[in-house]
């Protein structure tokens, strides 16, 4: 009689714990979900945020406010975008002078928002990217034509970068932008869609994609430590 009624306590155990731990994933999934709706509320303001403040210092240096927008295939992510044809002569990689002026007078207002103690640790990366039109110099096939727009927008979009350090040599956030800025060239991979034609001046452009961090963990760490205070 003895061992069924310590099976049926063991049972009864067990199935108590069961439970237990069922509830407790059941809170866990609950926090998860309130901790990842709050980041994505948090990271929408992040962006409006970043967005305004950017903006307002890239007006003074000569750029039109609509050049800041959401990246519409990042959620995560907002753009500046350059005109092509302020920074570079059609099918150079050298800067035109013009250029030059625009990089180094919107640089450091970049780096003075994106290096700043409420923002510096929420920037993941800061991305220059290249892009060309679909034209193709003369004399070469279509393959051909999209390998040379493709390094053409490589160099540009290094010598973009090169710029902005010289912009920030004297800057106390030349480090921080250091680590977080990187070149790459699109070429004619990325054009902008329709009703914009693929020769259209306006595929011709260098943007700085800025992409904030999706820390995730934190936020349900953080949701779970503050629920037991």
């Amino acid at each position: 009689m003895s061992t069924l009624d310590d099976s049926g306590n063991g049972h009864g155990a067990g199935a108590a714990f069961t439970d237990l731990m069922a509830s407790l994933l059941v809170v866990f999934v609950l926090l998860f979900v309130v901790a990842l709706n709050k980041r994505v509320g948090t990271q929408d303001q992040q962006l409006e945020d970043l967005i305004r403040a950017l903006r307002g210092d890239l007006q003074s240096a000569g750029l039109d406010a609509a050049s800041v927008t959401r990246d519409s295939r990042d959620k995560n992510a907002v753009v500046v975008v350059f005109p092509d044809s302020l920074l570079f002569d059609v099918g150079s990689e050298a800067m035109r002078p013009e250029g030059v002026r625009i990089v180094s007078a919107a640089t450091p207002r970049i780096a003075s928002v994106l290096c700043s103690d409420s923002l510096e640790r929420r920037i993941e990366t800061v991305v220059v990217e290249g892009h060309t039109d679909a034209r193709v110099p003369k004399g070469e096939s279509p393959e051909e034509g999209r390998a040379s727009n493709l390094r053409l927008s490589q160099r540009r979009s290094m010598n973009v970068v090169t710029q902005s350090l010289v912009a920030l040599a004297q800057s106390p956030d030349r480090d921080c932008y250091l680590t977080l800025v990187s070149a790459t060239g699109r070429g004619r991979e990325n054009l902008l869609p329709a009703p914009v034609d693929s020769l259209d001046a306006r595929q011709r452009r260098v943007i700085l994609k800025i992409r904030l961090r999706t820390d995730v963990a934190d936020d349900v760490a953080a949701a779970v430590e503050g629920s037991r205070k």
